[in-house]
């Protein structure tokens, strides 16, 4: 979900500065209970660039695995310590190359 910004004139709100790299929370009745969090204008930036590009990571399709990559995959996951295979020739011919 993008971030609203509800933007107001310092005087209205009287708020400490925050330096990079810190967040200032601010609690009312109960300390583990926040009732703001104050950043820096730089960090939220950066955290709604952070958020766009996970966002649009989800939309990328994933690239479809080849018959080969699947069996080697599949001879991954279940390896055979007797079977070890340093040549490439015993390479193919296990892959059907």
């Amino acid at each position: 979900m993008a971030l609203h910004h509800d933007t107001r004139p310092a005087d209205d709100v009287r708020v400490p500065a925050v330096p990079r790299g810190t967040a200032v929370i601010v609690t009312r009745y109960r300390a583990e209970v926040a009732k703001v969090a104050l950043v820096n204008p730089e960090d939220l930036a950066m955290l709604e660039d952070a958020h766009d590009l996970i966002e649009a990571a989800g939309l990328v399709e994933p690239e479809r695995l080849s018959p080969t990559a699947l069996k080697t995959l599949r001879s991954e996951d279940r390896p055979d310590r007797r079977a070890r295979v340093e040549r490439a020739e015993d390479i193919a011919a296990i892959l059907d190359l």
